[in-house]
């Protein structure tokens, strides 16, 4: 049979609308595989049918796609073909069987045409295959905010800790340490978990570690750098990887960089490390817009601990031409305890890599977990990937992400994300009951459109955070609703992740509450 690569259904193609999603610089829709095979998959308003994958890689050839799954709107189609050479061109038919005359759809590189005059092309020696580690392809993830799991040494316990169940405040501690983890590996093990993703456990003056002032070293409240090793040793040894939790977008403003510039202003060899917005580097405060607010004590008392701990200097203003606090530097969101990083500046950038390397050369730790990764300039990300993939090929990058991640899902910068698109679609079936199945399935189906299987597999399926409300909360505090969505999580395709306490039920509501200590006792 003789095929026509641009008019494969004998007629010219309709040119009414016709909704077909393709990209093919996505690895979702065009996915070499290191086997030498190519994944296609596309998605086609539900009116079109039998789609057909048509190429040329020295014989024309025609592969009928196969239809693998739908929802409210799109067909969602697939095939995979094993090219005899590593160029090749390629487009897409379809028929549209509620319209008899031109029924023929075409898709190539122009879109849709009467006959396909301008196929796409691919080349497969200009394309590297994506691969993820298989090492976490099958595994249970166990996510733990170290300062609430469990408390190991006493000495390492801050002077100023409440007893441990205390009801959680944003500046409190309890306690927690690393070497209480590394005492509790075999409750671990007995659990069926393969991977601890730790939350920050960097030098820091908070209980969550996000605002780092040392980025090389444990802080001494989890038992500093000795913890961490004899932590990596007992999971290694359990057979459990760990990966590690850190913030390059931001810092504290105790940060020995920062202070720099604080101290020599524009004379400081740090002062393009950051965004500096005017000189000198201060926080303007109008406290008489305070007045009367409902959050008045709450703010001051927020306020009183950056003064005494930040080391930036406080200038109080009666104007109203800005805001309550302003700081000269650009801070993440806004939080003057935050100063934004700048990673477009190469000495920035290097010192940040040799971090990431740090931690997989002297802990071998298994990978990393990045918070607010899209607020990071993109190119760094690419950088990052091949610092860590140079110290360990084998190493598991993780982006924080909320939405789709598609972009930085491609191959040059993370293997997966953090599922929130998951968890909401099980937030809204399970705890909140404000979807159908219907609307959970094609959620579902979406879902796992938008990334390569390989991402898919890797991907951290989570029903609960610390950024979050815990499930159980969400549901009522009926624990039958989690159990359901938790058996739920452990048969879908990805990485079921377990944030600490969920086996037992635990429940909280937002941030600090989610953050409650581990229930021993």
């Amino acid at each position: 049979m003789t095929i026509s690569e641009s008019m494969y259904y004998g007629s010219l193609g309709y040119l009414f609308a016709s909704d077909v999603r393709y990209n093919p610089a996505d690895r979702a829709h065009c996915n070499p595989l290191p086997d030498g095979r190519v994944q296609f998959r596309l998605h086609a308003e539900s009116d079109l049918s039998d789609a057909v994958l048509i190429y040329n890689d020295g014989t024309a050839n025609a592969v009928p796609m196969q239809e693998v799954g739908q929802d409210g709107r799109f067909r969602y189609w697939e095939a995979i073909i094993a090219p005899t050479q590593t160029r090749l061109n390629y487009s897409f038919a379809f028929l549209r069987p509620s319209m008899p005359a031109h029924s023929a759809v075409y898709w190539g590189g122009r879109g849709l045409t009467h006959a396909v005059e301008t196929p796409f092309t691919l080349d497969l020696a200009e394309s590297t295959p994506f691969t993820t580690p298989d090492w976490v392809k099958g595994a249970v993830v166990y996510q733990i905010f170290p300062e609430r799991f469990a408390s190991g040494r006493a000495e390492t316990t801050p002077a100023n800790a409440v007893p441990w169940g205390t009801s959680p405040a944003v500046y409190q501690f309890q306690g927690g340490d690393l070497h209480g983890i590394a005492q509790n590996i075999d409750y671990l093990v007995d659990l069926g978990i393969d991977i601890i993703y730790l939350n920050p456990i960097n030098t820091a003056l908070s209980n969550h570690k996000y605002d780092a002032v040392d980025f090389y070293h444990v802080d001494p409240a989890f038992g500093g750098d000795a913890a961490l090793h004899e932590l990596v040793e007992a999971a290694h040894r359990n057979g459990i990887k760990i990966i590690l939790d850190a913030s390059f977008n931001h810092c504290y403003p105790q940060f020995a960089p920062f202070q720099d510039v604080v101290q020599n202003g524009v004379n400081s060899p740090y002062k393009d490390w950051f965004r500096i917005d005017s000189w000198p580097v201060q926080v303007v405060l109008r406290p008489h817009l305070l007045e009367n607010h409902p959050e008045k004590e709450r703010f001051e008392n927020w306020f009183a601990n950056f003064r005494q701990t930040s080391g930036v200097p406080v200038v109080e203003v009666s104007d109203s031409d800005g805001p309550l606090v302003q700081p000269s530097y650009e801070a993440w969101f806004g939080v003057i305890n935050m100063p934004k990083l700048n990673q477009n500046n190469p000495a920035t950038r290097a010192y940040f890599l040799d971090v990431a390397q740090h931690w997989l050369r002297e802990f071998g730790v298994d990978g990393w977990r990045m918070d607010v990764a899209q607020h990071v300039v993109d190119d760094f990300w690419v950088d990052f990937r091949k610092a860590c993939l140079a110290i360990n090929p084998d190493a598991y990058l993780l982006a924080e992400i909320w939405g789709n991640t598609s972009f930085w899902l491609q191959g040059d910068m993370f293997d997966a994300t953090m599922n929130y698109l998951f968890r909401d679609l099980c937030v809204g079936y399970f705890a909140r009951c404000t979807i159908n199945g219907r609307a959970l399935l094609d959620g579902l189906t979406r879902l796992e459109a938008l990334y390569a299987p390989q991402v898919t597999a890797v991907n951290q399926n989570l029903l609960s955070s610390h950024d979050v409300p815990r499930f159980v909360h969400l549901s009522g505090e009926q624990t039958e609703r989690f159990r359901l969505a938790t058996l739920f999580k452990l048969t879908m395709p990805g990485v079921p992740s377990l944030y600490y306490g969920e086996e037992l039920g635990m429940t909280g509501g937002r941030d600090p509450d989610s953050r409650r200590a581990f229930p021993w006792h």
